[in-house]
């Protein structure tokens, strides 16, 4: 059978994974091509799925073809119970991992110097392996380089409350050099989760838990508001895909303005910095990344100085899946779906999501292969 690379880019990261969660396969759309090469591949002896249809992982056959082209993974000594604490984190962390494919970010398993290169998401795994104690005291999902900006990112759930919050923040901050030696990248957190709505609860939550404060543990509900840089949700799921995307653009908030509004749209609010300019003299908040903090103090600003109206716009996952019910209700909002024509026009086809691994043939360089 010929291969092509994204046969081998799943074999890949089946093989560096060992655990792949099979969920995000099925439901985003974007990846459900690469579910089906997954049967295939299933059906040829290289792949295997888990009886509980949660997973899948690398056969023996699938890691000795790897072998026969110098990429050598280690199998796993023992395979997790279902619903234990390792399979759930590695269960998780794929969720996030394959989200981020779903938006043509390529996945990074060996080295932090990938972390140069954008689009790249670089899971804390690769990093705990191969750097020793470089993640001690660390539990986040990894870290990502796309659009200009370094992110680390959370998984947030009820099982995961909070982190070790100047541990976490260390890490990012003394990777700075690595994303660019002028140490001038600009830098993010993100909190992915299985919806916007499920992430959103737990950082706002008002019971704290019995660790917060604990050896430096915090809750991601008394995090959240005092974090110094910028916070953004991700729903794990098309939506979050489609954001994803979007963030990986150049210039993204004035692009997806210019395209919706045309010469209406103004660049700048003197009395509001922090809003995407106005339209007909209205204050314009492009709210596709999630950056629900920043939205809050311009709806906020915009009340005290009695502005009329307030344009939010977002795709339409995040709008019904959060921002409706987040809005003040004691603000003039009109919400503003971002559709596909709007991308098009401000981004072109570079927005499209799907498959990051073209049909191409497999390149070989210093034994991985690189898509």
């Amino acid at each position: 059978m010929l291969y092509d690379r994204r046969d081998f880019g799943l074999l890949r990261l089946a093989g560096a994974y060992q655990w792949l969660p099979l969920a995000p396969l099925r439901a985003l759309s974007p990846l459900k091509q690469l579910f089906h090469e997954a049967e295939l591949l299933a059906s040829l002896g290289l792949l295997a799925f888990s009886r509980s249809g949660e997973y899948l992982t690398l056969t023996p056959e699938g890691y000795r073809l790897l072998s026969s082209f110098d990429l050598h993974y280690q199998p796993p000594s023992k395979r997790p119970y279902s619903q234990s604490p390792a399979l759930r984190r590695r269960l998780e962390v794929g969720a996030i991992l394959l989200t981020c494919l779903g938006a043509g970010i390529e996945p990074a398993l060996d080295k932090v110097e990938r972390l140069k290169r954008q689009p790249v998401f670089l899971p804390a795994f690769a990093l705990r392996a191969g750097d020793g104690n470089l993640m001690n005291a660390a539990g986040c999902a990894g870290f990502g380089h796309w659009g200009g900006a370094a992110y680390m990112v959370q998984y947030v759930c009820e099982e995961h409350s909070g982190f070790f919050m100047n541990n976490e923040l260390a890490h990012l901050h003394n990777l700075a050099s690595v994303f660019s030696e002028r140490l001038d990248t600009p830098q993010v957190i993100l909190f992915a989760g299985d919806s916007y709505r499920a992430v959103y609860e737990v950082l706002t939550q008002k019971t704290r838990s019995d660790r917060n404060g604990k050896k430096g543990f915090v809750d991601y509900s008394q995090a959240y508001p005092q974090l110094g840089i910028p916070a953004c949700l991700l729903s794990c799921d098309d939506t979050g895909a489609l954001q994803l995307s979007i963030m990986r653009q150049a210039s993204y908030h004035a692009r997806i303005a210019q395209a919706a509004f045309g010469a209406r749209w103004k660049a700048e609010d003197g009395r509001l910095p922090e809003a995407d300019g106005q339209v007909d003299g209205n204050p314009l908040v492009i709210a596709v990344d999630m950056d629900l903090r920043r939205l809050d103090r311009v709806c906020r600003d915009a009340r005290q100085q009695n502005r009329k109206e307030i344009l939010v716009a977002a795709l339409e996952g995040q709008m019904s899946g959060l921002l409706l019910d987040f809005f003040p209700k004691d603000a003039s909002i009109r919400p503003l779906r971002v559709n596909s024509k709007v991308l098009s026009v401000a981004f072109g086809g570079e927005c499209a999501l799907g498959d990051p691994w073209p049909d191409a043939p497999l390149q070989m360089k210093g034994g991985l292969a690189h898509v």
